[in-house]
């Protein structure tokens, strides 16, 4: 199987058009807040939501690429602008193997830039008419309610699945469907196509932030780039974690408890936190869920038919659900 790396190594062209329309966008005669900008979309990331856009717009059309750029660019300013907030929140010192803006440059400017992205990326997206600006904008208000809610339920240790669900949904896979159908209807696309395109990126964003939420767990924060354990030191209840509490025993459970209302935090809580976790199923029960919406995403491709595209996001989809599986964890 590809790791993600191998998978992007046949998209570099279109990285670096990305990259490039990023760094233009940005451009402001205000050379301290475009400096703190390029320092935030130069840390990198894995370009998941415009390479989702591009794909998906040329899976739809034969007119080139380019053609989309700024859409994509759009989609990753967003998302770009979203982090800083939320490592604002969070109070995250590093993301991306870097200083996070908030730890670098401040809180307060940290927001101003947050702010900038968001404008930037919504101008990027009015170029494509009155209904892919709705999307995009829908789309960005989901990932705030998302938030909302999910702020909502920190410490909640009888938050359901259900919950966990719309959070997720809200938070991560209305935004991957939003870059697919933007795409496709800049593109003119088939209904049917951009129906299967946007049910594609839904699914894979649900799978990918499942995967994210098992990985803030067990994963190797170096490989990563960024702390793990962000949730648990957060109180932020994810899909794990609801199911240990329901099916340990009882000891098990009151010492998942006594970990995250902070009343035992031993040397070793960390480990025997991933042990109890393990131990109950949780993480497994998690990686299936992951692994099913990751059919649903390959059956939507299946749908669309044959094309090096295609076969590109379908890679894409096994990458995400491979991620547990580089881990060694699972």
């Amino acid at each position: 199987m590809k790791s993600f790396y191998e998978w992007q190594s046949g998209l570099v062209n279109k990285i670096n058009d990305i990259n490039e329309r990023l760094l233009k966008t940005i451009e402001t005669e205000q050379k301290y807040l475009y400096s703190m900008s390029r320092y935030t979309i130069e840390a990198g990331g894995k370009r998941f939501r415009p390479l989702l856009t591009v794909l998906s717009y040329e899976i739809s059309t034969d007119k080139p690429y380019e053609n989309i750029i700024d859409l994509a660019a759009g989609y990753e300013l967003i998302h770009t602008a979203s982090l800083i907030h939320d490592d604002i929140i969070d109070n995250s010192s590093y993301r991306r193997g870097r200083k996070t803006l908030s730890e670098k440059e401040g809180i307060n400017n940290a927001i101003v830039v947050g702010d900038y992205l968001f404008a930037k990326a919504y101008e990027l997206g009015s170029r494509y008419g009155k209904e892919v600006s709705k999307i995009m904008a829908d789309a960005s208000s989901r990932l705030a309610e998302g938030q909302i809610l999910e702020a909502e339920n920190i410490g909640n240790l009888k938050m359901d699945i259900h919950t966990y669900t719309e959070i997720i949904k809200n938070k991560t896979a209305h935004f991957f469907a939003a870059c697919s159908e933007g795409a496709t209807i800049a593109a003119n696309a088939d209904v049917q196509v951009s129906h299967n395109l946007r049910e594609f990126s839904f699914n894979m964003g649900m799978a990918f932030q499942i995967t994210d939420d098992i990985l803030d767990i067990v994963g190797n924060e170096k490989a990563m780039g960024k702390p793990t354990m962000v949730d648990l030191n957060h109180d932020i209840v994810t899909l794990p974690i609801i199911y240990a509490l329901k099916n340990a025993n009882e000891r098990d459970r009151n010492k998942i408890i006594n970990i995250l209302t902070g009343k035992s935090r031993e040397p070793d809580f960390k480990d025997v936190f991933k042990e109890i976790l393990f131990e109950t199923g949780a993480l497994d029960y998690s990686f299936k869920i992951a692994k099913e919406y990751i059919m649903k995403s390959v059956t939507n491709l299946n749908n669309i038919g044959k094309s090096d595209n295609v076969n590109l996001l379908m890679d894409l989809a096994l990458i995400v659900i491979d991620r547990i599986n580089e881990s060694g964890v699972i």
